[in-house]
């Protein structure tokens, strides 16, 4: 049987070996000291023999060196003792069963560290958990008053839009043949290049529109405040429209009228009043720095 096997088999063993060992050693120690003592004073007790401390301190070494010897004898009398009493109540069945035991109990004590760390791992996943959920639900929040928010603008913007923009029915485009007739709206100012003589004659109305000439020809622009301002709610400024327009025919003429960004809301009137006399329109939205080009008259063009 092998020392690792009795050791498995109990501790008590390897502690008994472990104490003669020591107890072995010891006196060795001791008798390699007495021996030495003896040999540096042979030569000093054939001079004179040892004085009665030394001789005092020999006796002691000596009953310590016999006390050691029986304690030895003790111990390897114990040893017998108890291997024979092993040998005599455990038999290999139990050996085995102890064994088992012991490996069981080593087993245990991983499978409880293992458990033990596991339960660590599960609470720090626990946590963090909860800390994805608790993000999670903020930026539920977030978004859910995100969108209140976008719904609340939205409806101001269609609210808005409703304020600012008004339904208008698209009028569908024809070609004519008639007489073009060109007016200005500028700044709301209403002017016309062209006025009615007496005889039934068109002149250029050189106090509202003028003349000029440049590098591409010869073109045309408002006066600055000439002609009449419109307004929707002035009934002196319909009846100023309408003997403007008199002097043209709806079957002979067509009304183009230059609409700068500053007036759209006043063409809103003159349209009205051009399409209740049965005159055909084309507008024409421009700014003041373009120019209007004159010349000879050009084939069918698209009205309104």
């Amino acid at each position: 049987m092998s020392r690792t096997r009795c050791t498995s088999e109990g501790s008590s063993l390897e502690l008994l070996l472990d104490t003669i060992c020591n107890t072995f050693g010891g006196v060795l120690f001791i008798s390699i000291l007495v021996v030495i003592l003896i040999n540096m004073s042979s030569d000093a007790a054939l001079v004179s023999p040892p004085d009665e401390p030394a001789q005092a301190e020999l006796v002691e070494m000596q009953i310590e060196l016999q006390k050691s010897q029986e304690r030895i004898q003790k111990l390897k009398n114990a040893i017998d003792q108890q291997q024979s009493i092993e040998s005599q109540f455990v038999d290999s069945d139990t050996k085995m069963i102890v064994r088992k035991w012991t490996q069981l109990n080593a087993d245990l004590t991983r499978l409880q560290e293992s458990k033990d760390q596991a339960l660590a791992n599960i609470s720090k996943d626990q946590t963090l958990i909860n800390k994805v959920a608790a993000e999670s639900k903020q930026s539920a929040d977030a978004l859910a008053q995100a969108k209140e928010e976008y719904n609340s603008l939205l409806s101001r913007l269609r609210t808005e839009v409703e304020t600012r923009t008004q339904a208008a029915k698209l009028p569908k485009l024809r070609r004519t043949s008639k007489t073009e007739m060109v007016f200005f709206l500028r700044e709301g100012y209403f002017s016309s290049y062209a006025r009615k003589m007496g005889e039934g004659t068109y002149v250029p109305n050189t106090n509202e529109v003028v003349e000029k000439t440049g590098p591409q020809g010869a073109y045309i622009e408002p006066v600055s405040s000439a002609g009449f301002k419109i307004s929707k709610d002035d009934n002196a400024v319909q009846e100023s429209l309408e003997r403007r327009l008199s002097d043209f025919e709806p079957s002979q003429h067509y009304i183009a009228v230059f609409v700068s960004p500053d007036s759209f809301e006043e063409f809103a009137v003159l349209k009205e009043l051009m399409v209740q006399k049965g005159f055909e329109y084309r507008l024409e939205p421009y700014t003041p720095d373009q120019r209007v080009y004159i010349g000879p008259a050009q084939n069918a063009k698209n009205v309104q």
